[in-house]
């Protein structure tokens, strides 16, 4: 397909899809879910050019959703597993919706309230909600998103911490760049251990955090062009290392979209058309998982999945950004 507005065309489909959603008190979806629901969407609108939508939510956040410690809500009672190490991903786009909407009072506190969580000795950010020492395990997606976020609120120090947690996971990665470990803690270093969790198979044929490498090489291209540091731009294209001869089922699945956020700042960046292509390549999957209503599903169900919607209408625009036309 040669149509390069086909990426912004997807976008706006996607919000489109979104802003049916928006309730008339300003909350998203379904309320019951909480910050589960609404936490990528303020991004997604702005990004989107919704930004009355986004102004609406955020006021209902305002009101229900962040708590006096800077953290958001409500969570839901009957939360998965994934809340003990994925904790603080869902506040990282709040975060990150709020600063680019200009709501320093709910970016400035979000913010705060994760700078809690930074490891000052690792440079990493600590995952478990309450257990905060030297045990406690780090993983690469949640670290690399809190750097995201605190790149956004100009917080360097933890910004620089994160980048060079990164090079220390990639320094002590045993069999790269066919596996990538994803997950450590001050005891016991880099956590090797064959769950999903912990390892990403670049030939797997089943389901992977295929996301790792995209949202930490998207990370550290951002912060390479925050310093001009050569040496984060260097790691970031190590990180999408893991990327070349990745198998075409790891590329089929929705979690690429970050994989093609990276491509795209690496490609606005160096002008290769390598990262060119794979962005091409995971715009063009995106649109083909999208429904004609404009929203995504999970992997494992035929509805519309509202979490999921935001996230792909927001790497589609970054993507767009890069490779598409207006």
């Amino acid at each position: 397909m040669n149509n390069l507005r086909r990426f912004k065309k997807a976008r706006d489909l996607g919000a489109s899809y979104i802003l049916t959603q928006i309730n008339a008190d300003g909350s998203f979806g379904n309320v019951d879910l909480g910050l589960a629901e609404y936490y990528k969407v303020p991004a997604a609108l702005h990004c989107s050019g919704y930004d009355r939508a986004a102004s609406l939510l955020c006021d209902w956040i305002r009101k229900k959703g962040i708590q006096q410690n800077g953290d958001f809500g409500p969570r839901p009672t009957n939360l998965p597993d994934l809340w003990d190490y994925g904790y603080l991903y869902y506040n990282i786009w709040v975060v990150l919706g709020a600063q680019k909407l200009g709501y320093y009072d709910l970016s400035e506190r979000g913010m705060n309230f994760l700078s809690t969580f930074w490891d000052s000795i690792s440079g990493g950010f600590y995952c478990h909600p309450n257990i905060h020492n030297e045990k406690t395990k780090q993983d690469l997606w949640v670290v690399a998103g809190c750097g995201i976020a605190a790149l956004a609120t100009s917080r360097m120090k933890e910004s620089i911490g994160v980048a060079k947690w990164m090079d220390n996971l990639m320094e002590l990665q045993p069999d790269y760049p066919d596996y990538l470990y994803s997950t450590y803690s001050r005891a016991e270093g880099l956590i090797i251990n064959p769950n999903i969790r912990y390892r990403m198979y670049r030939g797997a044929n089943e389901d992977q955090f295929f996301f790792h490498p995209g949202i930490a090489g998207g990370f550290l291209a951002s912060i390479y062009m925050a310093t001009n540091d050569r040496k984060w731009l260097d790691l970031s294209i190590k990180y999408m290392d893991f990327v070349d001869n990745a198998s075409d089922f790891l590329f089929d699945l929705p979690r690429s979209g970050k994989v093609g956020w990276a491509a795209s700042l690496l490609y606005t960046i160096t002008g290769d058309n390598k990262y060119k292509k794979i962005a091409l390549r995971v715009g063009d999957i995106l649109i083909g998982l999208q429904s004609d209503l404009g929203y995504w599903t999970d992997m494992n169900s035929s509805d519309p999945n509202n979490d999921v919607t935001a996230e792909l209408t927001y790497w589609l625009n970054e993507i767009h950004k890069s490779v598409g036309e207006e």
